[in-house]
Parts: C-alpha cells; sequence; structure tokens
C-alpha cells in the first residue's frame, strides 16, 4: 500500500499538479488519519469541507493502532539522539509506513532525513 502524504493532496486539490487525481485511481493508496486532519485543517468553507472529504474517503483509510505510540517514540527518540528535529506528524506517518510494510508518497524533504536514521522506511517513487 502507498501511503499519501498531505502535501501531495495539497498539491492535487491546489491545482498543481493535474495528474495526481489519475494516479490517486490507478494506484493502491491509502491515508491515515493525521493526514484527513491535516488536509481538513484547510478546508476554506463547509463546502470545500465537504469537497475535501469525499476526496479522502476514496483512498483506504489506515487506522492507527496502540503500539503505534511506542513506536514513534521509539523512532523520535532516534531521530533526536541523530540530531534530526522534524515535525511530530511526520514522524507518526513514517512509524505507521515502516510498521505496516508500506510505502510513503511524500514531496517533503523531511521523510529524506527520517529514512537516513529510520533504514526500514521506505519512500514511493512518484511516477513521471
Amino acid at each position: 500500500m502507498i501511503l499519501v502524504d498531505s502535501c501531495v493532496i495539497f498539491a492535487h486539490t491546489r491545482g498543481k499538479d493535474p495528474r495526481l487525481g489519475g494516479l490517486f485511481r490507478t494506484l493502491p493508496t491509502a491515508v491515515r488519519g493525521v493526514v484527513r486532519a491535516e488536509v481538513l485543517h484547510g478546508a476554506r468553507d463547509p463546502a470545500d469541507r465537504a469537497t475535501l472529504i469525499a476526496l479522502l474517503d476514496r483512498f483506504a483509510q489506515i487506522l492507527t493502532t496502540e503500539s503505534i505510540w511506542d513506536a514513534t517514540g521509539a523512532n523520535l527518540a532516534m531521530l533526536r539522539r541523530a540530531g534530526i528535529t522534524v515535525p511530530f506528524a511526520d514522524v507518526v506517518q513514517a512509524t505507521i509506513t515502516i510498521e505496516g510494510a508500506h510505502e510513503i508518497w511524500t514531496r517533503d524533504a523531511h521523510f529524506g532525513m527520517m529514512q537516513s536514521v529510520l533504514l526500514k522506511l521506505r519512500l514511493f517513487k512518484e511516477p513521471p
């Protein structure tokens, strides 16, 4: 499964990359609760929120299990020891990706930095 990061969804909803909609429909993609929250946070009004919910509902939904929190804490500690500070939500997403043996589809440089420490983190290579 390919877990889609909020920055990729934003590129689609803001019209910056028109091919993304087609890729979302043809690839095995999913989102996590933290991505739903990030995307919905940007809704401009109730109609926009409804449109975003409809888009998010087209993805498979990955639940955050209780065990993710201990693993996230361990990953945060490893990153801190390596001198890498990244947003908490990104570490949660990376941990879910690792624990589920998924790939993360992101355009955010934080994930490449995390991959240098979290060696099992797999980044999805976006098609040309």
